[in-house]
């Protein structure tokens, strides 16, 4: 474990470990056993109900967001024409100070509503499957994610596209300007995972999705990790 958390805050190469860590083929070996038994979703999980039961996660809010990560043209990777790079699209839900609950990976290419339900869907708190509320930005603003939302018992804080030839007909959506201002914790939780603690995330190196998932997962569990109390 000090191997994958050393490579995941160093970055870089696997076979660019500390003389302190075992051979690169073991600690690749050893993560991609982790992997495939959900080792690490698992205690992810362990660790948000012993948040949630110590009273340190807010479910009465949550906050969506997505960011992309650049790396080579590997599996699970696309040119996106907003961002003018070739990556993955890490979608992220927190709770209302940011804590990350789930997350989704998806090719470059595709807009973030297409992630976001699947994002929301995989909640796990215990007994707990889904948020109160959600926060997203105008890139979320879609008729069908608000309306299986509702149907699931979520009210939507998402602000709405102004488009110049959109129908006036109608009531408008429910956004509250004051609970979408936490909203900037999300943000906060990409740069975490990218620029400040994890420069793994930085740029993808691995050739298969199954691993950057597990890498993504990994820095979400040590993130919720930080905030228990022993």
């Amino acid at each position: 474990m000090y191997c994958s958390c050393s490579r995941l805050a160093a970055g870089g190469r696997i076979y660019r470990l500390p003389f302190a860590c075992h051979g690169y083929a073991s600690c690749w070996r050893r993560f991609s056993f982790w992997r495939k038994r959900g080792a690490l979703k698992l205690v992810w999980q362990e660790v948000l109900l012993i948040l949630d039961k110590q009273g340190k996660l807010d479910l009465s809010l949550g906050n969506l967001d997505g960011s992309l990560v650049q790396s080579p043209k590997f599996q699970g990777t696309g040119f996106s024409k907003k961002h003018k790079r070739t990556g993955t699209n890490i979608s992220l839900v927190t709770e209302k100070q940011g804590l990350p609950l789930a997350n989704v990976l998806a090719k470059g290419n595709r807009h973030d509503i297409v992630s976001a339900e699947a994002t929301v869907k995989k909640i796990r708190v215990g007994a707990k499957r889904r948020l109160a509320e959600l926060n997203a930005d105008k890139g979320y603003d879609s008729a069908a994610f608000r309306r299986n939302l509702r149907k699931r018992g979520i009210k939507t804080n998402i602000p709405e596209r102004k488009y110049k030839h959109r129908r006036k007909l109608g009531r408008k959506p429910r956004y509250n300007k004051t609970q979408f201002k936490f909203r900037a914790f999300a943000e906060r939780t990409n740069a975490w995972l990218k620029y400040f603690y994890f420069r793994k995330l930085r740029y993808r190196w691995e050739r298969k999705k199954c691993m950057f998932q597990a890498m993504v997962d990994l820095a979400c569990l040590l993130i919720c990790l930080r905030r228990v109390e022993i």
